[in-house]
Formats: C-alpha cells, sequence, structure tokens
C-alpha cells in the first residue's frame, strides 16, 4: 500500500506542529508555575488559482492528454511501429562475372616476328542478379562492396589484359585493372578492390536494366613461337555489397511490420469503476511516416481490441465491405519524390467509417494490430528509388477526445496511515476545521468519503458524516458543451477532541470519490478546454488549550 499522503490529514498535522513549537518563543521563567490558556485561531492555510494547462504540462512526456485540432483536450494512447529495414527487403545479393578470350578470335597473319603485336577487344553484358526477378535496375551508388578478380592465361606469347567496367564510376573515372603475363602464359589476381563510392549505370547495354558492360581487351607480342594457341579467363567475384541509393523498378515486394499492442489503461484500473460514459468523437488514428521513392499501399492484417467487461477479443478490420485499412481494401501512402523527401501521411477510423465507437463501449484494455505493405501494386514504374534508410513508419493511436459525459465514476483505494503526531503528550489542539472553498471551472462534479481504520479493518470514523459530501459541484455549460461559469461550494470538515481520539488506532485510510460530468444523468455531452480552471482557498480555525507546571511545559 501507499504511505499516507491525504491532505486533510497532513494539513491538520502541520498545524500541530506548528503550534507545539510555540513554547520556544517564549521564556517561560518569568510566569507563574501554574497556567491555564484557552486561544481560537483561524490560518489560511493553501490558495490557488490552476488552469487545465498546469495539468496538461505535466502529463505531456507521457503523452496521454494532448489539445487535438478542434482546440479542446483529448486522452491518447499510441505505439510507433516500423517496416523491414530496406536491406532486408530490397537487398543486393553477391555478383560474378566470366569472361574468355580464345586465339581464334584473333588475326595472326602478320604476327611472326619480334616486335610485333596482335590485339582482339570484346564487350562482355555482366548479368547483375536482383532481389525480386521482376526488378529492373538502372542505377544504383554503392555504400560498400568488394571486387576480387582472377586472370589465367595458357598463350605462349607475353601478354597484357586490359579489363574496364565503364559504366561502374567513381568521381567520373571507369573501374579498371591491367593484368600482365610471361610468355607461356600463368596467372594472375587483383583483390580487395574496395567499390565504396563507385555509381553503378546499368542503362548502357542493349537489356536496358540488370547488366553492366565488361570491356576485355587483350595484346600478344610475339616471343619467338609459331604455337599461337592458347586462351584467356576472367573471374570477378563481388561481395559485401550494399547501396546507398538504388533507382529503378522494383517490381512487387512485400514489408513486413513488427506486431504491436496499444494499452489502454483508462479501462485497466483496477482502482475505479465508470457505470456508464460516452465519447462522440473517438478516433484510431493512422500516421505514416515514408522514405521509400515508391508506390505502395498499406494494411493490417490483424487489429483486435480485447474488452475489459468480457475478456473478448473484438475484430476491428471486419466491419462491413473493409476499413480502409484491411486487405481487401488496403490504403495507397503517399511515396517520398526526392531522396532527402520524407513524405507524411494519415487515416482517420471514426464512428463513421468503423466500428471505432462499438469497440470503445466495449471498454478495450488493449488493442494488438499487425501491419504489411506491398510496393508497385498497382503499375510498373522505372521511377522507383530508395536509400540505405528508406522506411515506411506508422503510429497507430486511439484519441478519446473529451467531449461527452461521464457517470457515475468510483474510485477507492487504501493507504497505510501514521497518525502518532496527533496524540503526543501536552497537545494543545481541542479542535481543529478545515475550510475549503472551491470555485470549480470543469464540468465535473465530485463526491467524497474517507474511513478510518484500525489493524483489523475496523471502522474507526468517517471523515464526513454523509456519503454523499459534495466537494465540487459541476460547472455550468452551454449547448455546445464549453464551460460557461464557474460553480462554488464551501465544505468544513470538524475534528474535535472526542473525534481525534477515535483515531488513536487508526493503521488504514480507506478514501472514496464518485463523480460525474455536468448533467451527466440527462446525457449533456461537455467539453474539457484547456483554458478551464479551478480556484480553491483552504483554512484552518482551532482552538487550542494549555494547562500545566511551566516547568514540565519547557521539559516536553
Amino acid at each position: 500500500m501507499k504511505k499516507l499522503k491525504f491532505s486533510l490529514i497532513i494539513a491538520i498535522l502541520g498545524l500541530i506542529a506548528i503550534l507545539g513549537c510555540v513554547k520556544d518563543n517564549f521564556n517561560f521563567d518569568l510566569w507563574d508555575r501554574e497556567v491555564n490558556y484557552e486561544a481560537s485561531f483561524a490560518l489560511p492555510a493553501i490558495w490557488g488559482d490552476i488552469a487545465f494547462t498546469d495539468a496538461l504540462k505535466k502529463f505531456e512526456s507521457s503523452g496521454r492528454l494532448i489539445k487535438n485540432s478542434d482546440g479542446y483536450v483529448s486522452l491518447q494512447y499510441k505505439t510507433r511501429v516500423s517496416s523491414n529495414k530496406v536491406n532486408e527487403i530490397l537487398f543486393l545479393s553477391d555478383q560474378n562475372f566470366n569472361g574468355n578470350i580464345f586465339s581464334p578470335e584473333f588475326n595472326f597473319s602478320n604476327f611472326n616476328s619480334f616486335g610485333d603485336t596482335v590485339s582482339f577487344a570484346k564487350t562482355i553484358d555482366m548479368p547483375f542478379s536482383m532481389f525480386n526477378p521482376d526488378a529492373e535496375i538502372d542505377s544504383l551508388t554503392l555504400k560498400t562492396g568488394i571486387m576480387n578478380m582472377m586472370v589465367t592465361s595458357t598463350f605462349k606469347h607475353s601478354a597484357i589484359l586490359y579489363l574496364t567496367f565503364p559504366t561502374v564510376r567513381k568521381n567520373g573515372v571507369p573501374f579498371k585493372r591491367t593484368f600482365t603475363f610471361v610468355a607461356g602464359g600463368g596467372s594472375a589476381v587483383s583483390l580487395e578492390n574496395d567499390l565504396t563510392g563507385y555509381k553503378i549505370d546499368m542503362t548502357q547495354t542493349a537489356t536496358g536494366f540488370n547488366e553492366i558492360p565488361v570491356e576485355m581487351r587483350l595484346t600478344l607480342y610475339w616471343s619467338g613461337t609459331t604455337d599461337n594457341s592458347g586462351s584467356l579467363t576472367t573471374s570477378a567475384d563481388i561481395s559485401n555489397l550494399t547501396y546507398s541509393i538504388m533507382y529503378g523498378y522494383f517490381g512487387i515486394n512485400t514489408l513486413f511490420f513488427e506486431s504491436d499492442t496499444i494499452d489502454v489503461n483508462l479501462f485497466k484500473d483496477e482502482n475505479f469503476e465508470i457505470e456508464r460514459y460516452h465519447f462522440e468523437d473517438p478516433k484510431l488514428l493512422v500516421k505514416y511516416w515514408n522514405s521509400y521513392g515508391v508506390p505502395s499501399q498499406f494494411y493490417f492484417t490483424h487489429m483486435v481490441a480485447n474488452s475489459a467487461l468480457d475478456n473478448i477479443d473484438y475484430d476491428i478490420i471486419d466491419y462491413g465491405v473493409g476499413l480502409p485499412i484491411g486487405a481487401s481494401n488496403p490504403y495507397n501512402v503517399s511515396y517520398s519524390s526526392n531522396p532527402n523527401q520524407v513524405k507524411h501521411d494519415s487515416l482517420v477510423l471514426n464512428k463513421s467509417n468503423s466500428n471505432i465507437a462499438q469497440i470503445l463501449n466495449k471498454r478495450p484494455k488493449w488493442i494488438q494490430f499487425k501491419a504489411k505493405a506491398t510496393t508497385n501494386p498497382v503499375g510498373y514504374s522505372h521511377n522507383n528509388f530508395v536509400t540505405d534508410k528508406s522506411l515506411i513508419e506508422v503510429e497507430v493511436s486511439m484519441e478519446l477526445p473529451l467531449w461527452g459525459y461521464i457517470y457515475n465514476f468510483n474510485m477507492r483505494d487504501t493507504v497505510e496511515a501514521d497518525l502518532r503526531d496527533l496524540f503526543r503528550d501536552n497537545n494543545p489542539v481541542k479542535r481543529a476545521l478545515l475550510r475549503i472553498d472551491i470555485q470549480n471551472g470543469f464540468p465535473v462534479e465530485a463526491y467524497s468519503q474517507v474511513y478510518f481504520l484500525d489493524q483489523n479493518y475496523l471502522i474507526l470514523d468517517s471523515l464526513f458524516h454523509s456519503n454523499n459530501e459534495r466537494l465540487l459541484t459541476a460547472a455550468s455549460v452551454d449547448n455546445n458543451g464549453r464551460v460557461i461559469d464557474f460553480s462554488r461550494k464551501v465544505t468544513k470538515i470538524e475534528f474535535d477532541t472526542q473525534r481525534l481520539e477515535k483515531l488513536r488506532t487508526c493503521k488504514y485510510v480507506v478514501y472514496e470519490a464518485h463523480a460525474n460530468s455536468t448533467q451527466a444523468d440527462q446525457n449533456k455531452l461537455s467539453k474539457v478546454y484547456d483554458d478551464y480552471r479551478i480556484k480553491f482557498d483552504i483554512g484552518f480555525e482551532a482552538d487550542l488549550g494549555i494547562s500545566g507546571n511551566i516547568d514540565s511545559l519547557s521539559n516536553q
């Protein structure tokens, strides 16, 4: 249980502590040995003028209370999920290139003495395998990549191979390597070639996508033999490929979102109950942040709310012909038009296009969902792009605008109490009265009761003589649900010696509160705005009695 922080008891204890120290301000040697003194005091204790914005600031860190687009206040529960990382869906696999030059491809007619050379050049289109068989990539810029190459020659003449990737460029310079062979042939390697920052253009072949042209030019130098047979084989392995940006057509791909749950704590707290309530305009909002440059459709595959009333899961997607978020009716998410843009989009489920109002009547404890998005669902276009940071993020929130009514809100809790300071020796307080004056600018009325219990949870006393003591009277509202005038209620709570004595064995305090919005019994709708205020003035009256020997008093 929580330690007692009940304001009335703390206030009374504070008053007793102040008066108990009065003797320190006097020189008791100047008094007669016996004293009898009685007096009454009236002391201001607490006053305040609190705007709803002050309460709003208190809750901003949790995001539960917000000022909505219509200017009044909403209660909000939300969560945010992201799609797969882009390189888990649109990834680059390892690539391989093989090229050969054979002796019959040369013209050796004038190649028969020292100093003679003969050359042959060819271009081979290197296919670039993709994440999707339908993907057609125009270009990409590599974030990482390693190329290892091996060339083997069996020609009897010395040779030089010039290997160039003309559309793989960095700072405008194509990637190229040169390999030299002595007479009789051999092998040469070029390892760990770093491709970071190279841009690859795949539009320069006849196909126009998914291919890289590779230029091979082999020059042979006559080495004193008439044996012109032989061949040259080239292989290149490209691995650890990632991109910083990629353009083209990516085909149809499915992005998966992690499953998540929105906890609606309003209906989970066991310390209170609500007999009847109504939210006039509940909403389920879905907000998108899309940095994919790809047409995409988003939909939920699973969305249910679990009821605090019957513990049954209720389907939110299964509504009429389908919400604009289900697989049968997906939502076309706005997408970026340039790599530096994050596109924002949203949709709202309300009482007109969904069953959110009916779900809310079931007092949902939580809402659980799973989602997917599909790229290029309805057309072919080479205007797709992604970066290594591309992501679709989704925020799902249940918004309960404070526009409606609450009838018979009941709250009850028990706290531990320590009232020993009320019963110390020579306590001068004979009677204490707490006066609470509240001017209420909220459309809420409240009733309260406090019970003092002993260690066996038996009631010793109650704070009020009636269980229907109204601490707040509801402010008046107009036909639009807005408060138009403060209400006022003055409450007096008195403890005399006899009542204080009842609390000597108090170990626990049980407090109860009951509240209704303005004219909730007539289903009147009220709104809560952030400029609503509540003003209060709390003061004490106390009767004191001091009697006894001065020496004994000064020694206490």
